[in-house]
């Protein structure tokens, strides 16, 4: 760890298995684990990581479970995926997950936003928050769904929610989703950004949301980078464009005092 004192926090990344080839009709999941993304992934100062069941695990949370009870070397949290029928939903928190997650985005054939309010209600049981894969033209209906939400339920949106960061409307339209005082937004940049390395189309779209929402960002890199061409996406490009777009105030906020809160780390 540097001398900053101020712990870094991944608030989206994924594993897999060594062991197990691991598809759908979409992509084959790279063989990579925990001991990987603390080998590529991880700098001096990134001692938090949130491991995110990925939508091609499904329901099936065997695998996250296994990865927040047996590790050493990060403090890790986890978001799950369920199900109307999910049982022992206090075993996952116990473990260390804090959220679930829904899948809403038109590219993978899953549109389950509908299903936010029951999901929603079951996850707040266990203390839980909500996040949600969607995209721009599903923020109105998400808007008008927040109203059938538990009361004080955070819920996150992952990347960036899929705005097209130079679309002034789609950044209109999200913004209004943030003003509602109870939606988050993860800066992870390398689903959006048609400059993957440098992110230089996102400046205008990462200092409009930092300056107007600076205490309900979260940075994710979203590695491994499944569904992404080569060269893959470097965590120090990520931190070094965020340290030169942000304000430092911003950045701690992002970056750890943020996910430390959401997380409860």
């Amino acid at each position: 760890m540097s001398n900053s004192n101020v712990i870094l926090c991944d608030s989206h990344m994924h594993v897999f298995s060594h062991h197990e080839v691991i598809q759908s009709s979409n992509y084959v999941a790279p063989a990579k684990d925990l001991s990987d993304f603390i080998l590529e992934a991880t700098t001096e100062d990134i001692g938090r990581a949130v491991v995110v069941q990925a939508s091609i695990d499904g329901t099936n949370n065997s695998r996250l479970l296994e990865t927040l009870l047996h590790h050493d070397q990060l403090t890790l949290r986890g978001v799950a995926m369920i199900d109307e029928h999910s049982k022992d939903l206090e075993i996952l928190a116990n473990a260390g997950v804090r959220a679930l997650r829904i899948q809403d985005r038109t590219r993978l054939g899953i549109n389950d936003l509908e299903r936010l309010p029951q999901l929603a209600a079951m996850g707040a049981e266990v203390d839980w928050h909500v996040e949600i894969n969607t995209e721009p033209a599903r923020y109105e209906h998400l808007k008008q769904l927040l109203n059938e939400l538990p009361a004080g339920q955070a819920v996150v949106l992952d990347h960036f929610g899929h705005c097209a960061p130079l679309n002034l409307e789609q950044r209109h339209q999200l913004c209004r989703l943030l003003d509602t005082g109870r939606v988050w937004i993860k800066l992870a940049p390398t689903r959006v950004s048609q400059h993957v390395g440098n992110y230089k189309d996102l400046t205008a779209i990462v200092q409009t949301l930092a300056a107007g929402y600076t205490e309900r960002c979260l940075w994710g890199s979203d590695w491994p980078h499944v569904m992404t061409a080569d060269p893959l996406p470097k965590t120090t490009d990520m931190l070094a464009f965020y340290k030169n777009v942000l304000t430092t105030e911003q950045f701690a906020a992002c970056f750890s005092h943020n996910p430390a809160k959401l997380y409860k780390f």
